[in-house]
């Protein structure tokens, strides 16, 4: 079966009925993966849809959006967004004044500016208020995959959560 839709065209779905769609597009003179799915074709409704190609067509918006939340996160003690600076700051050392691609002076606020978003994945059906339905992926590099820092969005574009894989330990 294939879905239709204005911004995505034909949407394929695979032999097991799950939904996929890919693109690379560029954010701010970067290139930035996109990953569009579903776990079945019946969970995605028009709503979904909606949703996702309206994201995809502010992702510059949405992109400032999580950046806001990244930096509104340092001023908590012990949040992910100030950890992932830490350990980037211990990880590269004096070297990541080479790395920042912005510098203030201001070496946490330093790292998040820097980081590059490199891969956004929608979930089609995870269009409830609370769910991820939109992650979008940053790192200092688009070659480090290693440590992520994930801002997720939920339908709305309300952040819900932020994540990393980082090894703060």
């Amino acid at each position: 079966m294939t879905i239709e839709h204005e911004y995505f065209g034909a949407i394929g779905t695979d032999e097991t009925g799950a939904v996929s769609w890919s693109d690379t597009v560029e954010v701010s003179e970067q290139s930035v993966d996109i990953e569009v799915s579903a776990a079945a074709e019946d969970s995605v409704s028009d709503r979904s849809l909606d949703a996702a190609a309206a994201l995809l067509t502010e992702l510059e918006r949405y992109d400032a959006k999580a950046r806001d939340a990244l930096v509104a996160e340092l001023s908590e003690r012990g949040s992910i967004a100030g950890g992932y600076v830490d350990e980037q700051v211990e990880h590269h050392g004096e070297s990541l004044l080479d790395v920042l691609v912005r510098t203030s002076g201001d070496i946490p606020l330093d790292v998040l500016r820097s980081l590059q978003l490199t891969r956004v994945v929608v979930r089609l059906d995870q269009d409830d208020d609370e769910d991820a339905f939109a992650t979008l992926e940053y790192a200092l590099s688009s070659d480090d995959i290693d440590d992520i820092l994930t801002v997720a969005l939920n339908s709305t574009g309300e952040v819900v959560s932020i994540e990393t894989d980082a090894d703060f330990g």
